[in-house]
């Protein structure tokens, strides 16, 4: 067993002086004063906190980063151009590429404070279609590249079986595409098996309404794991969706039997008030990629829907436009400022000084929420809990002379993540 001595820790009050936790295998023993002959690691200037949990991933756009920052015709750029340019992308990889820039994101993840990654896995088979040897080849190097990072992974296997609603074959997407739900479901469960003996999670990602028709959805609604899909990401979806089925998207997933405690909906960035209440009542969660939603032209988090209803919120950094736990958490509450005119607009947690309460909140959309969202027991330094924690740096100039944890959320960055442990062991950090 080993004991962290830091100068604070976060507990549902808030940062509190004079505690230590205590490391058991991968879970956390006591979160307590330190006992009497106990000699611990001191973390002189650090406050220890849950790790942030990254609920939507796709790896492999890492490599975009700096090339579509630009006009790519007279016309104005949109999501549906971005697209264009990922699946060009996606044509180019082998899995040697794969599994490199899967690794190269995933560091990057730790660096930031991330300690668990939900990977929203579409990358399946060669760029002709045909299936590899191993058809699960793909999934196996990105399960490699969490395994060189030291990142808890979650992967998320995704479904995909059309390019939409009569919607003509794209073969840009044919490395994407499934025959059939069984082979979806069959594939989970194989890669279920690896992962209960290796330590990593798996989920079913029914890619969205668009991708999948609804016999697909209603096959995949006797999976007992997590499932995560987006939704309402562009109106264009909404509308097909209408044109479909009359029944706008989330309505057309909890038709099939997934919305639940275990369905998370990605982005949902143009939910309607029946959708909301929907999610709500089914007590499923919402996964908000802002950062790429700022960057692909999708829209604002609907927080004045969203969160006066009690929606849980938790966050994805999509496709590594930015990688940076603080900028998703900062530019929910900074969105809903924006659109509505107010200030410090998402319900505070309760604290032990109110002054806290903002910061609490986002901070537990950032780590709690997001392993609810993937079904892991983490996000909280708390006894029994995964051993997943990371340190900040309080000595760093931006959090000097103010109130530690508002600033921490609101001036924050990766550069103040200084040590990070993952199942109790260390990852970054000496």
């Amino acid at each position: 067993m080993t004991w962290l001595l830091p100068d604070a820790v976060l507990t549902d009050a808030g940062l509190e002086p004079g505690l230590a936790v205590e490391i058991v295998g991968d879970r956390i023993g006591r979160v307590c004063p330190l006992p009497a002959g106990v000699v611990p690691e001191r973390l002189a200037d650090r406050v220890l906190l849950p790790g942030f949990v990254n609920a939507h991933s796709h790896a492999f756009q890492r490599a975009l980063r700096g090339h579509v920052q630009h006009r790519s015709s007279a016309s104005s750029d949109s999501f549906w151009s971005w697209r264009e340019a990922m699946y060009g992308l996606a044509e180019t990889l082998d899995p040697d590429g794969v599994e490199r820039i899967s690794t190269l994101a995933f560091r990057e993840m730790i660096a930031a404070g991330y300690t668990t990654v939900g990977e929203f896995h579409y990358l399946h088979h060669q760029p002709d279609g045909a299936p590899y040897a191993d058809p699960d080849e793909l999934a196996h190097r990105v399960i490699a590249a969490a395994r060189t990072a030291g990142i808890r992974l979650v992967l998320l296997y995704v479904a995909y079986a059309r390019a939409g609603f009569q919607v003509a074959p794209n073969p840009r997407q044919r490395r994407f595409l499934a025959r059939s739900p069984d082979d979806v479901l069959a594939a989970v469960s194989r890669l279920t098996a690896r992962g209960d003996r290796e330590g990593f999670g798996v989920g079913l990602a029914p890619h969205s309404m668009r991708a999948c028709p609804a016999d697909w959805l209603r096959a995949f609604a006797s999976y007992q794991g997590v499932v995560h899909a987006h939704v309402d990401e562009q109106p264009a979806e909404i509308r097909a969706s209408l044109a479909e089925h009359g029944r706008r998207p989330l309505q057309v997933f909890a038709d099939a039997g997934l919305v639940g405690p275990r369905f998370a909906a990605v982005h949902l960035t143009h939910p309607d008030d029946a959708e909301v209440r929907l999610l709500v009542d089914a007590d499923a969660s919402v996964v908000a990629c802002p950062t790429t939603e700022l960057d692909l032209g999708d829209g604002f988090l609907p927080l004045d829907k969203l969160d006066p209803a009690g929606a849980r919120i938790s966050i994805g950094s999509d496709s590594h436009a930015l990688v940076d736990p603080f900028a998703e958490l900062r530019a929910i509450e900074w969105h809903a400022r924006a659109l509505s005119g107010h200030r410090n607009v998402l319900t505070a947690a309760p604290a032990a000084d109110a002054r806290d309460g903002l910061a609490l909140r986002l901070l537990s959309i950032g780590t709690r929420a997001g392993a609810t969202a993937l079904g892991l027991d983490t996000g909280e330094l708390k006894p029994g809990k995964l051993a997943d924690m990371i340190t900040i740096d309080s000595a760093r100039i931006e959090l000097q002379e103010c109130r530690l944890l508002p600033a921490l959320v609101f001036n924050g960055s990766p550069a103040a993540v200084r040590d990070c442990w993952v199942g109790g062991r260390r990852v970054k950090g000496a």
